[in-house]
């Protein structure tokens, strides 16, 4: 692709009190692409998308979204920049309804004149949650709840969506329909999908480019096809 990356991160060094969990670490996301970051835990994932979001600052490196630096922004004032992340354990409200949990994903200005649109957007997407738009969101299955975490993640109308393990947990047969659900929403809308995942070969499925952590450091970085390609990867993470 030509121009610019839409999210550059750069030589990033993350610790966390004195313990270092980032080494030199850099990656890039291409807008309208479904990027993946794949490894262990322990790996440094979800420590790349903290960082991204601004809840961990880099001790040196930098975060280039839309050619800004958001490296040393607040995790709020990045979201309003249009960057969502969709925690690991879904982070829901339980107690409150699914319909009250979309639209506190609408915080952002930018968001505030869209909630009718983007929820009907999000019940078109999981037809699910619209049946269940006044159930409690405690009362849900593990797939339903992963759902509406997605859902109040695009309430936020972002332009670079980021998930953090969303099949952990989940049946082989949820998990399968969520990163589907995935793979159509890139190509149906064009948002561009950052996605950290453990299950290497699903993610890969849906990818377009992949990078591998491992103990804070990028291993690999590549297309998918070119991660299978690879023999030494292929035997150590995909047990082939």
């Amino acid at each position: 692709m030509s121009g610019r990356p839409l999210l550059e991160a750069s030589n990033l060094d993350v610790y966390y009190g004195e313990t270092r969990a980032l080494w030199d670490v850099s990656f890039t996301v291409e807008g309208g692409e479904l990027t993946v970051l794949l490894g262990s835990n322990g790996a440094g994932k979800t420590t790349s998308l903290r960082t991204v979001q601004g809840v961990l600052k880099p001790r040196s490196g930098r975060v280039v979204f839309r050619s800004l630096e958001i490296s040393g922004l607040r995790a709020n004032r990045v979201t309003s920049l249009g960057i969502s992340l969709v925690p690991e354990g879904r982070g829901l409200f339980t107690r409150m309804t699914v319909e009250e949990n979309l639209d506190m994903g609408a915080f952002t200005k930018h968001a505030r004149g869209k909630v009718n649109d983007n929820r009907e957007f999000v019940y078109d997407l999981f037809p699910i949650l619209k049946e269940r738009r006044g159930q409690r969101a405690g009362l849900l299955s593990g797939g339903e709840q992963q759902m509406l975490a997605i859902g109040r993640g695009l309430m936020s109308n972002p332009e670079l969506l980021m998930l953090d393990e969303p099949s952990l947990g989940l049946a082989p047969v949820v998990a399968s329909k969520v990163f589907e659900v995935l793979g159509e929403l890139r190509e149906k809308t064009g948002i561009t999908i950052l996605l950290v995942e453990q299950n290497i070969e699903a993610a890969l499925a849906i990818a377009n480019r992949a990078y591998l952590l491992d103990t804070g450091r990028v291993m690999f970085e590549g297309k998918p096809e070119e991660f299978r390609a690879n023999a030494s990867l292929r035997e150590s993470y995909l047990g082939l």
